[in-house]
């Protein structure tokens, strides 16, 4: 193991130590500590909840309003894209098709690679 898992180990045992031997010399005050600390623990834990709900709020409120903003433009493209299909289809529809042409095209090679003999002045 790591020196920092042993560090780590060490520690969770000397707590366990500390608290059995709390236990068994003074069981009536390690039951009010740890009371104590489940009470601060509940305090704490209520008191972020209540900072995240009032904050979950505030951003619940603008994921409304965006949701609300997003409807109405998918119903205004909708009503656009109906428009501009039916106005396309009777344009590209009166237009007579073009025929293909049998014209096949080559690649003429040029002479990329070569050197050009040029004077050296």
């Amino acid at each position: 193991m790591k020196t920092r898992q042993w560090i780590i180990a060490g520690i969770f045992l000397l707590a366990l130590v500390g608290l059995g031997s709390s236990l068994f010399h003074e069981p009536v005050v390690f039951l009010k500590r740890v009371l104590i600390a489940f009470i601060f623990a509940a305090v704490l834990l209520a008191g972020i909840r209540f900072l995240l709900k009032r904050s979950t709020n505030v951003s619940n409120q603008e994921q409304k309003a965006f949701l609300k903003a997003a409807r109405k433009s998918r119903k205004r493209m909708k009503k656009r894209n109906m428009k501009v299909h039916t106005v396309h289809t009777v344009k590209f529809s009166k237009r007579p098709l073009r025929k293909k042409s049998n014209v096949q095209l080559t690649v003429i090679e040029g002479k990329k690679g070569k050197k050009k003999n040029r004077a050296v002045y």
